[in-house]
């Protein structure tokens, strides 16, 4: 069994045209992040018939691709809602500034400017921002990097496991999420940043492990 994954981030929203973290929560697509779902739709129609579609169950991540497939050609297409491909829980921060977020992360770590800590956090080996989230999160409900790893691992699983005759599949998730996925195929694939709004990354699995496909990935 073998399946290329269309592996999506959601279109632009509210939330991330203001700066601020999303998460668990949510926020409508912008007009502009319609347009680029359907788009990115009408691109992929000549490339790919789906086989199955999956969302992460956050809104933004499913009217991403009811839009792609309605450009595709493929409404008809049934989509399989996934909790375990959210995005990062910030607890306590859902909502907050980036930019502070940022700030008080750098803080914790002991660095003198967002900039070096941004650096830092880009290049790192492993999600330094997980780590002081869930480090600072007055509700205790952030998670740990271990803990979002982990539910990204089931929720792939779940997948795989719903595709028993593997074929082309679409997946909508979400930007740290997205990250998480490549470097936990290869670690040094990709940095810890987000890829852009409704773009692509192709992805095979033979049956046993996952390789990435794309080259050229575009950071937001």
């Amino acid at each position: 069994m073998e399946i290329t994954l269309y592996l999506v981030r959601h279109g632009k929203t509210v939330f991330n045209a203001v700066g601020r973290l999303q998460g668990w929560s949510d926020s409508p697509l912008m007009p502009e992040g319609r347009e680029a779902a359907l788009a990115l739709g009408s691109s992929l129609r000549s490339e790919a018939v789906f086989d199955a579609a999956f969302a992460s169950s956050s809104p933004r991540a499913l009217e991403t691709a009811r839009l792609v497939l309605r450009a595709a050609g493929q409404e008809g297409l049934q989509i399989t809602a996934l909790e375990a491909l959210r995005e990062y829980c910030f607890g306590g921060f859902e909502g907050e500034k980036t930019q502070t977020v940022y700030e008080m992360a750098a803080a914790h770590q002991g660095e003198a400017d967002v900039e070096t800590w941004l650096h830092r956090y880009r290049h790192g080996t492993h999600n330094i921002l997980a780590e002081s989230v869930s480090a600072l999160d007055p509700l205790k409900l952030a998670e740990t990097e271990r803990q979002f790893v982990g539910r990204l691992q089931k929720g792939m699983a779940q997948l795989v496991e719903s595709v028993p005759e593997g074929g082309n599949v679409l997946l909508v998730s979400h930007g740290m999420a997205i990250t998480a996925l490549l470097k936990n195929i290869d670690s040094a694939a990709v940095l810890y940043r987000s890829v852009k709004n409704a773009t692509v990354l192709k992805l095979h699995f033979n049956g046993a492990k996952w390789r990435i496909l794309s080259k050229n990935i575009q950071y937001s």
